[in-house]
């Protein structure tokens, strides 16, 4: 009853209540929050799948009247896909006009590494959620970093995978814990939460963002 009530209170009231077959789970409340107090104009998404991030990003611009989320996925057979989460892109319009947020989200159904070719826009918030090879969260990053806002936010999901190597959905190829402790290692803050395998908070600056003006 608190659970639901809470829901209700902060705007998300059944979204979580969905079978979305995500690892990001209840994980997902920190990127609505994220959503909600940054007041992002420009969201991106790598990896969607059934949609739970972007329903849970959309709803966040939804009640902050404003801002759009580019979701980027291929909804096609990857080597990462969620399960039962393979061709999902049907599931995802219709999660998106279950919760009546489809115009605060555009699927960009595509690999990332070929949006960023192009991308040109300023990003508030990032979250990387799609190839998890070494080479593809650090492409991922590579490309898109760059264009994140002074005080904008990267988050990663699946970054603790090293301390749980008992779980049956443990992979020997993961390779976002390596290359966001070479992130942390080089100088990049890094805020880690373990649970939902993990979800880790950059400031794409090295040493973090100055909190005073060099003006001043």
């Amino acid at each position: 009853m608190f659970s639901n009530l809470v829901r209700k209170l902060v705007g998300i009231p059944s979204i979580l209540d969905c079978n979305f077959a995500s690892g990001l789970d209840a994980g997902g409340y920190l990127l609505y929050g994220l959503g909600r107090s940054l007041r992002p104009k420009v969201c991106v998404e790598i990896g969607s799948a059934r949609g739970l991030s972007a329903c849970l990003i959309g709803q966040a611009l939804k009640e902050n009247g404003s801002g759009k989320l580019y979701a980027i996925d291929p909804h096609e057979p990857t080597g990462w896909n969620d399960g039962n989460s393979v061709d999902s892109y049907s599931l995802m319009i219709a999660n998106l006009e279950r919760f009546g947020i489809s115009s605060y989200v555009e699927i960009v159904r595509d690999y990332s590494t070929n949006i960023g070719k192009t991308w040109d826009k300023e990003i508030d918030l990032l979250f990387i959620d799609g190839d998890h090879s070494y080479e593809g969260v650090k492409a991922d990053w590579e490309v898109f970093s760059p264009h994140v806002s002074k005080f904008g936010i990267v988050v990663f999901h699946d970054t603790t995978w090293d301390f749980h190597r008992d779980s049956k959905w443990f992979r020997s190829d993961m390779g976002v814990p390596k290359f966001v402790e070479e992130l942390r290692v080089s100088g990049y803050q890094v805020i880690t939460i373990d649970q939902y395998c993990g979800i880790s908070m950059v400031q794409p600056k090295l040493g973090g963002v100055p909190l005073v003006s060099e003006d001043n």
